[in-house]
């Protein structure tokens, strides 16, 4: 029997009775007479959810569909079995679902949703077009239209209202995709010692044309403070088609560059993680200059907690010294002692970004005090393992 398939699905569009563009289609499925040879066939979600009724959700919001369904005729056919439901994906929030959308109530740490931008009071409205919270007396769980409408790249736009401006955006979601990082091992040559307030720069540089110099697209720094060799990672943005690209290094300390690597060393591409291991040269300070280490903890008591020693302190901290503990330990232990978290007014936001600034010499850029702040969260507010992290890892 051939019969005239009605899909309402028309970005904005209202739907009253039949629209002037119709595909004849040959169907064994539910259909409603509407003339002598001819059946109506309703476009049927057939998700666990909708058994067989219209699917009044929308690709744009504002538009609806409006009309009667007309009564089935009693011996329809039968409707195909419901699909399997793709496994959902993990946005990595908790959240409320409203007649308005999907409220989020807090974002994990290193989640899709914390990449994309989402904060706490966000709304997501909807996904790929489709509504999800409460629609009618149904939930549409957000979970569940991502995995339904994630593009073969692993993208999935959403509709979000912001919990601040209460302006609406859409935000690009990315799931899965493979690791594009730089990693590698930094190596000195022995007997070249470095004050332990040396600061390491890793740089991405952009060297298509041979007069660019210094066309960092990203870099990461870390102290000296624990020696070499030291491990680095950076994360790359997305490459340029014919562009070129490469690594380069180098230690400062105070403004003046004390080790670096003779040349940038040029990488094949940035679509696939790899490991470039770089090599420091230079002249570094000898070791009959290297810092005193009662002299240095003085200098650190004084710039960290804002007071000379008190008697006794600093041979408390050499005692540690020679039990085998490293200057870098001490220091770890002043910017995590209670003392100096006071001084931050026991507050985690002011207390993160000092210890970044007292170790960098720099304050953080906005999305580092995000990393920094996760990163805390995750040492569940211990502080010593969390400068330690700082004072090892790139940033």
């Amino acid at each position: 029997m051939t019969s005239i398939s009605v899909r309402s699905r028309f970005r904005g569009a209202r739907l009253v009775g039949v629209p002037s563009v119709v595909s004849l289609v040959c169907l064994a499925s539910a259909a409603w007479t509407v003339g002598p040879g001819l059946s109506l066939a309703q476009d049927v979600r057939t998700d666990v959810r909708t058994d067989v009724r219209t699917d009044v959700r929308t690709r744009d919001p504002g538009s609806v569909v409006v009309g009667g369904v007309p009564a089935p005729v009693a011996a329809a056919a039968s409707v195909a079995a419901p699909a399997s439901r793709p496994a959902p994906l993990p946005l990595g929030i908790m959240a409320r679902n409203t007649a308005t959308g999907v409220e989020v109530v807090s974002v994990n740490p290193g989640s899709v949703a914390q990449a994309s931008g989402l904060q706490p009071g966000d709304t997501i409205i909807n996904v790929g077009g489709y509504q999800v919270g409460m629609v009618g007396d149904r939930v549409y769980d957000v979970g569940d239209e991502v995995a339904k409408h994630v593009n073969a790249a692993g993208q999935v736009p959403l509709l979000v209202r912001n919990g601040r401006t209460g302006a609406l955006t859409t935000i690009p979601a990315q799931f899965g995709t493979a690791s594009r990082a730089i990693n590698g091992v930094l190596n000195a040559p022995q007997g070249l010692q470095v004050p332990p307030t040396s600061v390491i720069t890793v740089r991405l540089l952009d060297v298509t044309e041979p007069q660019w110099r210094d066309v960092a697209l990203t870099q990461g720094q870390l102290p000296v403070a624990r020696g070499f060799p030291v491990s680095y990672r950076l994360d790359p943005p997305a490459s340029t088609p014919q562009h070129r690209y490469a690594v380069d290094a180098r230690v400062e300390d105070a403004g003046h560059v004390l080790l670096q690597t003779t040349s940038p060393v040029t990488l094949a591409s940035l679509d696939r993680e790899q490991r470039v291991d770089l090599t420091l040269a230079g002249q570094a300070a000898p070791a009959p200059t290297a810092v005193v280490p009662s002299a240095q903890i003085q200098q650190w008591i004084q710039t960290y907690l804002g007071r000379p020693p008190r008697p006794y302190e600093t041979e408390v901290w050499l005692a540690d010294l020679q039990q085998g503990k490293s200057l870098a330990d001490v220091q770890a232990g002043i910017l995590s002692s209670s003392e100096y978290f006071e001084r931050q007014r026991s507050n985690r936001d002011l207390y993160v970004a000092d210890v970044f600034r007292q170790l960098y010499g720099v304050p953080p850029t906005p999305a580092q005090l995000a990393d920094l702040q996760a990163r805390y969260d995750r040492a569940q507010g211990v502080r010593l393992p969390f400068v330690q992290q700082l004072q090892q890892q790139p940033r």
